[in-house]
C-alpha cells in the first residue's frame, strides 16, 4: 500500500495580486475541467441509453464498446 505524504505545501507569493492571479489561474483551469467531465459524463448517459434502445456498440470519444455475442457464452447454449 502506498503511504500519502502527510505533508502539507506552502506556497508563498511576493504580493496580494499574485496571489489573486495565480488563484484565478487555477480557479479557471478546474472550471474547464469541471465543463469537460460534465460533457463527458454527458456523453457515457447518452451511451448508456443507447445500448437500452438496442445498440450493439456505442463510441466515446475514440473508444469504441461493443457486444461480442459468441455462441458458447450468450447464454442460450445447451451446457447439459
Amino acid at each position: 500500500m502506498t503511504e500519502i505524504d502527510g505533508e502539507a505545501k506552502t506556497r508563498t507569493f511576493a504580493t496580494r495580486a499574485e496571489l489573486l492571479n495565480k488563484l484565478g489561474r487555477k480557479e479557471a483551469l478546474w472550471h474547464r475541467a469541471a465543463l469537460d467531465a460534465e460533457d463527458r459524463r454527458a456523453e457515457f448517459d447518452q451511451a448508456a441509453n443507447d445500448v437500452l434502445a438496442g445498440a450493439d456498440s456505442v463510441t466515446i470519444g475514440r473508444t469504441t464498446y461493443s457486444i461480442v455475442v459468441d455462441e458458447d457464452t450468450d447464454g442460450t447454449a445447451d451446457h447439459s
